[in-house]
């Protein structure tokens, strides 16, 4: 979603009072260098409406359980009584602290680019693989999937 329909989509969270759970998992890895803000930083610090969820599993590995929300701290601030996160016993906490080192060192930001230009050269490939068998196939400009559309009738037989 661009700057702009994302900028719209904030209006009328605010103009219609409903909030916003964006499932931002694959918003890091882009193919070209978009300047795509997260929703979050769309969002009015005034009237906030934005839950911006990430996740290291799609940016490291699915074994990587860590992810995170982003939003005002009147929204964050019920979310930080639950026990497990204030304890300590947090179940992933090895995990985490191993990914603090890996971000706050900068290797994660180019990890990130590089799986980023790995999988634009493979959704080039399989793209152009698609459309050679008589695919209709709408090329995205980051993350994991691809959409395709058949033209004509398809059964699974």
């Amino acid at each position: 979603m661009s700057n702009e329909k994302r900028v719209k989509l904030m209006q009328l969270a605010k103009k219609h009072k409903f909030f916003v759970v964006a499932d931002e998992a694959y918003q890091l890895l882009n193919f070209e260098k978009l300047d795509i803000k997260p929703l979050f930083y769309h969002d009015d610090p005034e009237d906030p409406r934005v839950f911006s969820i990430g996740t290291f599993s799609k940016l490291i590995g699915p074994g990587t359980k860590v992810g995170w929300v982003q939003a005002h701290n009147s929204l964050l601030k019920p979310l930080t009584n639950v026990g497990f996160i204030d304890s300590g016993n947090n179940p992933v906490i090895f995990s985490s602290m191993n990914l603090l080192h890996f971000v706050e060192s900068g290797a994660l930001a180019k990890h990130i680019d590089a799986v980023s230009q790995d999988l634009g050269e493979r959704c080039k490939f399989i793209c152009q693989k698609l459309r050679e068998v008589g695919l209709e196939v709408y090329q995205p400009k980051g993350g994991y999937f691809v959409w395709v559309k058949s033209k004509g009738k398809m059964t699974g037989r």
